[in-house]
């Protein structure tokens, strides 16, 4: 009778094991099967893939002044926007622009007492972002090392001129959306005398983001 009520009350446990998996198997399914829908990719709600392989730049250039103007410092790297691309060249869309790093050389003339402080690219705020009333996002990158200052020798548009020159080059992560006109300029520190005569070139590198429809 002792060995019955134990093989029975084994019987049992078994069954209890067997009625609580029963119970709890279907839920767990169900929660890998919602799972799957909310990842889903269509092109109703395609997923944004990061393309390192798929690389931006922008040369972009500002200068203000006489001599700036004069040397054709710029040379034929004119412009002071770029605008991001809504498509890539191989015909992917592109959902972000990131830029993660921008670098350049930066001079001022005829004013020992200008002094360049910082570049700067202006685009529009990104959708997701809460821009408090603004319209525009500015990203500031400081001239971090000791500008070199000498005068020109004589001859050419430079000639005895003044010049400080100041290198730049930092890692970024700025982000553009599709469509956005990028502005380049920079921030300098006048005391009120003397000539604004300054140019920046700089070099905007980063990587896209793409709307994926793959799988």
């Amino acid at each position: 009778m002792r060995l019955l009520k134990q093989a029975l009350g084994v019987l049992g446990a078994v069954t209890l094991v067997a009625i609580i998996v029963t119970l709890i198997a279907p839920k767990a399914v169900h929660a890998v099967v919602a799972a799957a829908v909310d990842v889903m990719n269509t092109s109703a709600n395609p997923v944004p893939t990061y393309d390192s392989g798929t690389r931006f730049q922008a040369d972009l250039c500002v200068a203000s002044g006489a001599i700036s103007v004069a040397s054709d410092y710029c040379s034929l790297n004119t412009g002071t926007t770029f605008v991001v691309p809504t498509v890539t060249s191989s015909g992917a869309t592109v959902k972000r622009l990131i830029v993660d790093d921008v670098s350049g050389l930066c001079s001022s003339f005829n004013n020992p007492t200008l002094f360049i402080k910082a570049v700067r690219l202006t685009g529009q705020f990104v959708p997701d972002s809460v821009p408090n009333g603004e319209t525009a996002a500015v990203h500031y990158l400081p001239i971090l090392g000791a500008p070199y200052s000498y005068v020109n020798v004589p001859g050419g548009v430079y000639s005895n001129a003044p010049e400080t020159d100041y290198s730049y080059g930092q890692t970024t992560h700025f982000s553009f959306n599709p469509g956005d006109t990028v502005t380049l300029a920079y921030e300098f520190y006048w005391p009120g005398s003397g000539s604004v005569d300054g140019s920046c070139p700089a070099t905007a590198s980063g990587f896209f983001f793409l709307v994926s429809l793959r799988r």
